[in-house]
C-alpha cells in the first residue's frame, strides 16, 4: 500500500538502508533517532563487509574456549563480573543456542543472509554512487599458531561448500604480500570476495543525504516507548508526545529490548561493547581489512588512519556502564606486535554497543501481538555486512507482506 506512513526507529546503517529501500518503493518514510545518523555503533565498526562469516559465535567451539578467553587479560573477550547477575539469563540462553541442532539452524540462516549480502551491497553501491567509499580488494585472516589454523580448517571447508572463496597463504606468501608483518604470524587465509568501506560514517551519511534529497524525513527524537493502541497497533512515544504510523520498523540495536520490555516481550539481548583506536602510520602494503584470529581484532586502513577494531566486553543492554579504556590500550599492544614500527600516534578512539541476541541471529520480521511492528535489530558484529540485505528483506515485507526468505529462524517468537 503506497499510502502507508512508515516510521523507521534507529538511524544507524541498518535503519538508514531500510528507510532508503522503503522510499525507493514509493512509501512515505520518517526516520527517527535520538542522535545524529550513523553516530552510534555504525560509526565505529571495522569497515569490513564480512560475507564470509557464516558461523554464529553461539557455537560449541567458542563455548569451550570461553573460560580461557575470559581469564586472559589480553584476550578478545572480557566482562565486568559485577554485571554477571544481569547477564546470567542471556548466558543460559546462549548455552542452549550452542547445541548442535541450534548451531545447524543458525548456520543455515546465516548462509541464507550472507549468500545475498554481497550482491545487495553491490546494488546499493551502484544505485547510490558510493564507489569512492568502497573497496573490493578482499580481506585477510592471520594466524599466529598452527593450532588456531588447524582448528578452523573445517570451517573453511564449509565456507567453500557454500561458495565462499578462500586461499591459504603460507608465511612466505604472506611476507611477499604484507612485508611489514611481525614474526609471530605463521599463516594466513585470503578471502577475495571481501569488501570494505574507507569511512563507515560517510557511507551512512551519503545514504541519508540521498534519502533526504528525495523527500524522506529525519527527525531527531528520543523515542521513549511503543505504547499499544486500542486497535492492537503500537504508537511511538517521545519526549513531547505520541506519533501514529501505519507501520513501525524497530532498528534501535541494543536498546531495542528496553523498548519492547514494557510490551511484555523479554528479548535476550546484550550490549557487546566493542572498542576501536585509530593511529597514524607509515605507508602500508595492504588496502583491505586484516584480521587476527587469536587476538580477535581487525586492522583496516581508512581515510582517518589505520583503524584497530575489536575486542568484546559483554555488558547488560539495560545498564550503561562507563567505557573501560584499557580494552583500547590492548589494541595498541596488539598492533605493535603484528606491525612492528609501522604505527605512530593515536588519532582517535571510540567505544560502542554491538546488539547481540543469544543465538547470534538478528531479529527480522513481524513482532507477534502487534499488527504494525517489525523488528530489524540484533546484527551483532555484522550490522554493516547485513544492512543492505536486511533492507532487501524488510522493504518488500512492509510493502506487500512478502519476504524473499523464510523468516522463521529470525522471528523474535523463537525466544518464547
Amino acid at each position: 500500500m503506497k499510502d502507508q506512513r512508515i516510521a523507521v526507529i534507529g538511524a544507524g546503517i541498518v535503519g538508514v538502508q531500510i528507510a532508503r529501500a522503503l522510499q525507493l518503493r514509493g512509501l512515505a518514510v520518517t526516520l527517527l533517532d535520538r542522535a545524529e545518523p550513523g553516530m552510534g555503533t555504525s560509526f565505529g565498526n571495522a569497515g569490513f563487509i564480512a560475507t564470509d562469516e557464516i558461523f554464529p559465535l553461539a557455537h560449541g567451539r567458542v563455548l569451550r574456549s570461553l573460560p580461557r578467553m575470559l581469564l586472559n587479560p589480553l584476550g578478545p573477550l572480557t566482562m565486568r563480573w559485577h554485571e554477571f547477575p544481569r547477564l546470567l539469563a542471556w548466558y543460559l540462553r546462549y548455552v542452549r543456542a550452542c547445541s548442535t541442532a541450534e548451531v545447524r539452524t543458525s548456520i543455515s540462516a546465516l548462509v541464507e543472509l550472507q549468500g545475498r549480502a554481497a550482491s545487495a551491497w553491490r546494488a546499493v553501491v551502484a544505485r547510490e554512487h558510493l564507489g569512492d567509499l568502497m573497496r573490493d580488494s578482499g580481506a585477510i585472516k592471520l594466524f599466529e599458531t598452527e593450532a588456531g589454523y588447524r582448528a578452523t580448517e573445517q570451517e573453511r571447508q564449509v565456507q567453500r561448500h557454500h561458495g565462499i572463496a578462500c586461499e591459504d597463504l603460507s608465511r612466505e606468501a604472506l611476507s611477499a604480500r604484507l612485508p611489514e608483518l611481525g614474526p609471530s604470524v605463521k599463516r594466513g587465509v585470503f578471502y577475495p570476495g571481501g569488501m570494505s568501506v574507507i569511512n563507515p560514517l560517510k557511507v551512512t551519511q551519503a545514504l541519508l543525504q540521498r534519502f533526504s534529497s528525495d523527500g524522506g524525513t529525519f527527525r531527531q527524537l528520543d523515542v521513549q516507548g511503543l505504547p499499544r493502541a486500542s486497535d492492537g497497533r503500537c504508537r511511538v512515544a517521545h519526549d513531547d508526545g505520541v506519533l501514529d504510523f501505519d507501520r513501525v520498523v524497530l532498528c534501535t540495536g541494543h536498546l531495542s529490548g528496553r523498548l519492547l520490555k514494557p510490551l511484555g516481550l523479554k528479548v535476550p539481548i546484550v550490549a557487546e561493547r566493542g572498542y576501536h583506536v585509530e593511529v597514524a602510520h607509515t605507508e602500508l602494503s595492504f588496502d583491505c581489512p586484516v584480521g587476527l584470529h587469536e587476538r580477535g581484532f581487525y586492522m583496516t586502513p581508512m581515510t582517518t588512519g589505520l583503524r584497530l577494531a575489536g575486542t568484546t566486553e559483554f555488558s547488560s543492554a539495560d545498564h550503561d556502564e562507563p567505557p573501560n579504556w584499557s580494552r583500547a590500550e590492548i589494541l595498541h599492544r596488539h598492533v605493535q606486535d603484528i606491525l612492528p614500527g609501522v604505527t605512530q600516534g593515536e588519532t582517535g578512539r571510540w567505544m560502542g554497543h554491538r546488539p547481540t541476541l543469544a543465538d547470534f541471529r538478528p531479529a527480522l520480521g513481524p513482532v507477534e501481538g502487534f499488527d504494525n511492528l517489525v523488528a530489524a535489530f540484533g546484527h551483532h558484529h555484522l550490522g554493516l555486512t547485513l544492512s543492505a540485505v536486511t533492507a532487501d528483506i524488510i522493504a518488500p515485507l512492509i510493502e506487500s507482506g512478502q519476504s524473499p526468505i523464510d523468516l522463521a529462524p529470525f522471528l523474535l517468537s523463537r525466544f518464547k
